[in-house]
């Protein structure tokens, strides 16, 4: 810009000079150069390139064949825009031979035009001569203009302009309106005059040209039946990635019992619900329609409807992860709304959405409506193995087997419990409780690769953006759109696949070897340590829990944490009344030591809940709670610390007095033990014999305590936030939202402050020690380190780099007491556990990068051997409609063979550009040198960590690197 800054004044220039006639006003026509041709038109933006300044009968005859271009007439000192059909022409559509027609029909001179360049008048004709087609709808789609109306048409919209419109909506999801409101705009500053109306033609006819592309791209121009033979799902397109039966997989897969030949062809899906795309009640299904339902990505309606309508009692399904209630929150709204969202099933690993997998939700995400849907998508994969990914499949795989009976029979057939294996999304698994969740984690599950489960997610953030216009239309409007969004992700999905999958492979390889090598190294490590029985049946645990998930879990410990608060208030009671029964003369209290501890502990919270509240909302309230335990407290503190007033300043023995004018009543100090001097604590006149020992105790579990409830809070405004920006719009739904983040902000810093009080207190009894390796110092970078990862004691979601086994982890995720159920355990078998437990990590992490080698390199089969299917198929339809006259034969007989030839050369160019990165990844997994050196483009955006442009294999001595 610094250099064309110095040549504007000459652009500037140059476009008032367009402004002129550059001499030619009033001279004889260069065209023609008749006598009495005054050359006073041009062709506005020089459209029709270099025609110059001409007279109004070039003008006109150039224009036969470009009706839409802007004309203007040089008035004498300046040029103003006039519609060619005020010069005279007039456009004859059906006559092939171009030009006018001698047997020309009626002549429309209000006919509209919309094109590219704006909103047209002209004047339409319609052939009459002998076998000319007499429909003008016809006529008008014979050149390339798209009718408004099929019966007597005074409104076309041109090829190009549904192209441009269709594609802006599909891929910047840009309104119609904004089209319009371009194309308005364009007319009126051209021309002066509002044009006429016509937003709702364009709708229509952009609606009507997406559903017929669909049929051609899906090959229905080809066959006998025509549209109306279309098959559920058969104009969606499939991802050819994933293993397709008869089509890109051995026909013999199914006969073979080898499971280790038959695992990489289990097919990946990811289900998920969007809250983002709702429909207002806007028209009805029986005006409005959609124009295939069931034909593409949407469940068919009336199966669908019948079906749902057995479960209208039926609740939203419970969750345990933390953003269960921002989704309840997001359901509030829904007054005035015929669906609330939508439920959808695409590919795992690929982002392709499957056919019939999509269905609109009705009131939150119900069971009846998510099993529907993936019955629906799977119909067509029965004796596949499918490996299913839900951000709730702790709660919806519960009575899975049960509910596949209510099914209609048809749909039973692709969810076979046998075959179905279920998982959680990596990045919302940590969202959910630890306990029992490893069975769902990618990370464990064999013959997975790296597959994370969180496609699903990338696909609604490119639909979403369709959500503000699609809420407002008619249901059927609303679903042929969404279609064609969808299957438009698809394609541009499967064009990726080019680009991505080399990508994919080299970090693979790469990374398989890195995992293998360490892996190996601390396997002989271990062994060196333990010996390699241990590791062995180390191995056999791991093998069982992967044949039975019943069976002990290798990934999760078994040594049991600190008692829980409440259980360590239960023993001090035992203890206090066993102590009671062996002496008889001990006096009966009121209360017992640790319950006034106790006590005093919960004031504290109390006082640290109103400190961290984001309002004085009930602050009276609180006021008087607090005011009144205190006195109760003070009271109890006279009996077991009678004489702490003795050791106290003038000014803390204020405290002592409780809450006045200058002291709130939650800056009042309680003076537990862990308050009095060392020196002072050791006298019995301060404190009674036993209350150091019991607030130790209910400290130490305080602190454990308070760390459970700042991880369980970070899981939940983690989770909460990833649900709140992909689900959550709208300012009403936002602030609900946020609310609901606020109040779990609260609960995280009375966590925090609680542990901090906790510790400091601890400290003050006990002073440096041995405990202080398990509860460290905490500060505020270490609540932070919480965005992806997995569960689990040693990787507790606390990753900040890219995945399990490259991570750094704050310490509040793997803190283990040392001295774990004293009296059934010991330290040292704690260590041993934790050193078990990252061996199956560190096993698991190798195999899953190799796992991940071997299914890039048959996807990357599969994607080729689809597409030479795929050419065989259209070649095959090319001669389906025998028939049907000379000009449907051709015309249909090359749009195949040109798709056909499409996916040949596709099919040969990924075939050419993948050949030696496949010979590599086989070499690899063979154990065989690495000897070639490739350079691989990866787009920025496309690789799972975004932060290369480039990978290189190369061989260092069976070394395979990256650079």
């Amino acid at each position: 810009m610094k250099v064309w800054r110095g040549f504007r004044q000459g652009f500037l220039e140059q476009l008032l000079r367009l402004d002129g006639t550059a001499g030619a006003a009033g001279k004889t026509c260069p065209r023609c150069n008749k006598d009495g041709s005054v050359a006073e038109h041009r062709c506005r933006d020089n459209e029709c390139f270099s025609l110059g300044v001409v007279c109004s009968a070039c003008i006109v005859k150039h224009h036969e064949h470009a009706p839409l271009h802007w004309v203007e007439k040089w008035t004498g000192s300046f040029f103003k825009t006039v519609f060619l059909r005020d010069l005279g022409l007039t456009v004859t559509l059906g006559h092939s031979t171009g030009g006018t027609c001698a047997a020309r029909c009626k002549v429309n001179s209000a006919f509209v035009v919309l094109h590219t360049n704006g909103i047209h008048f002209v004047n339409v004709g319609y052939c009459g001569c002998f076998g000319s087609d007499p429909d003008p709808a016809n006529q008008t789609l014979q050149d390339s203009w798209w009718p408004a109306t099929p019966l007597d048409p005074h409104t076309a919209i041109t090829f190009p302009l549904l192209r441009l419109a269709h594609s802006a909506n599909s891929n910047g999801k840009l309104p119609a309106w904004d089209l319009w409101q371009s194309l308005e705009y364009l007319t009126e500053e051209r021309t002066g005059v509002k044009p006429p109306q016509r937003y709702k033609a364009l709708l229509r006819c952009l609606r009507e040209w997406r559903h017929v592309l669909m049929c051609l791209d899906a090959g229905r121009g080809q066959s006998p039946t025509g549209i109306a033979g279309t098959q559920e799902g058969e104009l969606a397109l499939v991802c050819p990635a994933c293993p397709q039966p008869g089509i890109n997989i051995p026909d013999n897969w199914v006969s073979r019992d080898d499971r280790y030949f038959r695992w990489k062809f289990t097919l990946f899906l990811a289900d998920d619900s969007n809250y983002r795309l709702k429909n207002a009640m806007v028209s009805t299904p029986e005006r409005d329609p959609p124009l295939g339902s069931g034909w593409a990505f949407f469940v068919k309606d009336d199966e669908y409807h019948e079906y749902i309508l057995r479960f209208v009692s039926q609740e939203d399904m419970a969750n345990c992860s933390g953003f269960a209630a921002i989704s309840l929150a997001n359901l509030k709204n829904a007054k005035g709304l015929r669906t609330t969202g939508v439920t959808g099933v695409t590919c795992g690993r690929h982002g392709c959405w499957l056919p019939n997998g999509i269905g609109n939700l009705q009131r939150g995400e119900r069971q009846c409506n998510v099993d529907f849907v993936l019955a629906s998508a799977l119909k067509r994969y029965p004796f596949l193995l499918k490996f299913l990914s839900y951000d709730i499949m702790c709660i919806y795989f519960l009575n899975l087997a049960s509910r596949i009976l209510q099914l209609p029979e048809h749909l039973q057939a692709g969810m076979s419990m046998d075959l179905i294996r279920a998982a959680i999304p990596k990045f919302h698994l940590w969202a959910h409780q630890p306990k029992d969740h490893a069975k769902f984690s990618y990370n464990y599950l064999p013959h997975v690769g790296r597959t994370h489960g969180e496609v699903v997610e990338g696909n609604w953030s490119q639909s979403n953006r369709a959500a503000t216009q699609t809420k407002m239309m008619g249901p059927g409007a609303r679903q042929d759109t969404l279609d064609d969004i969808f299957n438009f992700h698809n394609r541009r999905a499967i064009r990726s696949f080019e680009h991505i999958f080399p990508a994919r492979l080299v970090e693979a390889i790469k990374e398989s070897k890195v995992h293998s090598d360490d892996f190996e190294n601390f396997d002989s490590g271990l062994a060196g340590l333990f010996g390699r029985e241990s590791l062995d049946k180390w191995l056999l645990e791991v093998q069982d829990w992967e044949r039975d998930f019943s069976k002990p879990c290798p990934y999760e410990p078994r040594i049991q944490s600190k008692k829980t608060i409440n259980e360590v208030k239960l023993q001090l009671a035992k203890e206090e009344q066993l102590e009671l029964a062996k002496s008889p003369e001990s006096v009966v209290r009121e209360s017992s030591a640790s319950a006034f501890i106790a006590d005093g502990m919960e004031i504290e919270e109390l006082n640290a809940l109103v400190r961290t509240s984001l309002s004085n909302s009930g602050y009276t309230n609180q006021f008087i709670v607090i005011t009144r335990r205190l006195r109760k407290f003070r009271g109890i503190q006279q009996v077991f610390m009678p004489h702490v007033r003795e050791y106290l300043s003038d000014e803390q023995a204020k405290h002592l007095d409780g809450p006045s004018d200058e002291l709130k009543p939650e800056g009042v100090k309680l003076f537990l033990p862990s308050d009095v001097p060392a020196e002072h604590r050791k006298l019995s006149r301060a404190c009674k014999e036993g209350l150091v020992d019991a607030e130790i105790r209910l400290r130490e579990a305080e602190c454990y305590s308070a760390l459970d409830d700042l991880r369980r809070g970070l899981r939940t405004r983690s989770a909460g936030l990833l649900f709140q920006v992909r689900n959550v719009t709208g300012q009403n739904p936002t602030t609900r939202a946020e609310g609901i983040q606020r109040r779990v902000l609260v609960g995280i810093n009375l966590a925090k402050l609680r542990y901090r009080w906790a510790r400091n207190a601890l400290y003050r009894l006990r002073g440096h020690g041995d405990w202080e390796n398990d509860l460290k110092i905490l500060e505020d970078k270490h609540r932070g380190l919480l965005y992806l990862g997995d569960t689990g004691p040693s990787s507790s979601n606390a990753v900040i780099s890219r995945g399990e086994g490259r991570r750094e982890i704050s310490w509040i995720w793997y803190s283990f007491p040392s001295d774990v159920d004293v009296g059934s355990q010991t330290s040292d078998q704690a260590f041993n556990e934790s050193l078990k437990i990252e061996w199956c990590k560190a096993r698991a992490r190798s195999l899953r990068w190799r796992e991940e080698v071997e299914l890039l390199i048959e996807e990357m089969r599969r994607v080729i051997e689809y597409r030479r299917w795929k050419a065989t198929w259209w070649i095959s339809r090319a001669s389906l409609l025998p028939n049907a006259d000379d000009a449907l034969k051709e015309g249909a007989s090359a749009h195949a063979l040109a798709a056909a030839d499409r996916e040949t050369v596709t099919a040969d160019r990924l075939s050419a550009r993948w050949e030696s990165l496949t010979q590599i990844g086989e070499d690899f997994l063979a154990g065989l040198p690495v000897t070639r050196v490739l350079d691989i483009e990866v787009p920025m955006g496309d690789d799972d960590d975004g932060d290369r442009e480039d990978d290189t294999i190369e061989d260092d001595e069976d070394d395979v690197d990256s650079v």
